[in-house]
């Protein structure tokens, strides 16, 4: 999807009898206002400075974020306090018919195209944290990769992992890569219960058949915390909720013996 500078929200399916409607009315109207940052730490002001900044263009939405970063604000907390509670209200609006698809659509492309300026910066240091350790992560099958898988893909390369997200059409396109390359980690997004379903079939497989016998497996994703019933007895090794968290657990499930010397050398030290 190709979006201009012109392009706005669509009016016709908003009502003004509720919060959303009136707050996306507002926006296409009202001056954007960025609240300045105190203590480096992003409030649910700015996020609302964010979302309206997506509503209104692609320049303004630039402009938010870097005043923030202007302000000392660490770039890993405006992508986690800001660009992504923004995602997650745009994409609950959509689920609430409070905006139509082409318009959610609009907010999430602006916010992918955001990381994607933001990336350079992001991965600055991620040459010098370089650890040896693989990863192949994967959403749901025959569509494009989701704005909250590449951001997790963002936060494992900044912190030294190598990184795979090929598009899989298919669980066989899954079994021959983790069967055929070494991976120390799976990372699966996921999205809708029938993912869910497909996942739990093919798991097993993937431990038989993996190159790495001791191969670890981490899910998150949106369904976890819209349908968490749908997630249980997956046979993952465990399951977070944020990408920042995540590549820290990822990194203690797959090198625990290195994480416990780490903590014991430092406590040599000390003593």
């Amino acid at each position: 999807m190709v979006v201009s500078e012109s392009q706005e929200i669509s009016l016709e399916v908003i009502s003004l009898t509720n919060d959303v409607g009136r707050f996306l009315v507002s926006s296409l109207s009202e001056k954007l206002a960025n609240p300045p940052v105190h203590t480096g730490q992003l409030q649910e002001l700015h996020v609302q400075a964010l979302l309206h900044a997506c509503l209104r263009g692609q320049t303004q939405a630039s402009v938010v974020v870097h005043q923030w970063l202007a302000s000392g604000v660490d770039i890993e907390d405006v992508y986690q306090q800001g660009i992504t509670p923004v995602a997650r209200l745009v994409g609950q609006w959509w689920c609430d018919d409070d905006i139509d698809f082409a318009s959610a659509t609009l907010a999430f492309v602006r916010l992918r195209q955001l990381v994607n300026e933001l990336s350079p910066l992001f991965l600055l240091e991620s040459v010098s944290r370089k650890n040896g350790l693989s990863c192949l992560m994967v959403g749901n099958f025959q569509t494009q990769h989701t704005l909250g898988l590449f951001m997790l893909s963002e936060f494992f390369k900044r912190h030294g992992w190598q990184v795979r997200s090929d598009e899989c059409d298919s669980g066989k396109d899954l079994l021959q890569m983790v069967s055929s390359d070494w991976l120390d980690l799976l990372a699966i997004s996921l999205s809708c219960e029938n993912q869910a379903e497909q996942m739990r079939r093919l798991i097993p497989y993937i431990r038989k058949n993996s190159a790495n016998p001791h191969l670890k497996i981490m899910a998150g994703g949106p369904l976890f915390s819209t349908q968490p019933h749908a997630v249980k007895n997956l046979g993952i090794d465990v399951m977070t909720h944020d990408a920042r968290t995540a590549q820290k657990i990822a990194f203690d499930l797959v090198c625990p013996k290195q994480t416990s010397s780490q903590h014991e050398l430092t406590l040599v030290n000390v003593n």
